[in-house]
């Protein structure tokens, strides 16, 4: 099984991102390879919970997030809620993440900080790339978290295998 990361915009999607995050991570369930995201919300949502529609038992799904679970997802509820994230999107984001949790333990890879900084996020997206087999990306206007991605599995020949790129006007 190969590991496919899902990276994209946590902030600004719509309808036309989620189709095709939601699309492409049916398509690599059904070849059998496995789903690698965040934690966040936007592409990483759409990816984790088609994922675990597609793999209940979430034995194809690894999540890797800059924290113990608990304390990532009281630094999503204190810092993240600014729109056009809601705090219901917020609160649908933990859920998930605790239900996968539950389902699979080892689905949930938590970096050993309680304190989250961009730093731990950067270094989040470094240890994506480590694990993963080839990249999905979903760019909206030239997101530079994406783009780090991106970056860094071309730095280290991870091939990107997707790369679509949206303008949304904020």
């Amino acid at each position: 099984m190969k590991w496919i990361l899902f990276t994209g915009t946590w902030r600004l999607t719509n309808a036309e991102v989620e189709k095709d995050v939601r699309e492409a991570v049916r398509e690599v369930v059904a070849r059998g390879d496995g789903v690698l995201t965040g934690g966040a919300t936007g592409v990483d949502f759409f990816a984790k919970d088609e994922a675990l529609k597609q793999n209940p038992d979430a034995t194809r799904i690894k999540i890797i997030i800059p924290a113990f679970l608990e304390d990532y997802i009281h630094d999503v509820h204190t810092n993240w809620c600014t729109p056009p994230i809601t705090k219901e999107y917020v609160d649908r984001l933990a859920e998930l993440l605790r239900k996968i949790k539950e389902i699979r333990p080892e689905s949930i890879i938590e970096m050993p900080n309680k304190i989250i900084t961009q730093h731990h996020y950067d270094l989040r997206n470094i240890e994506e790339v480590k694990v993963a087999d080839g990249v999905f990306a979903f760019q909206v206007n030239k997101s530079s978290g994406t783009q780090q991605t991106i970056d860094e599995a071309n730095l280290v020949g991870v091939p990107i295998l997707l790369h679509k790129e949206y303008a949304i006007l904020e």
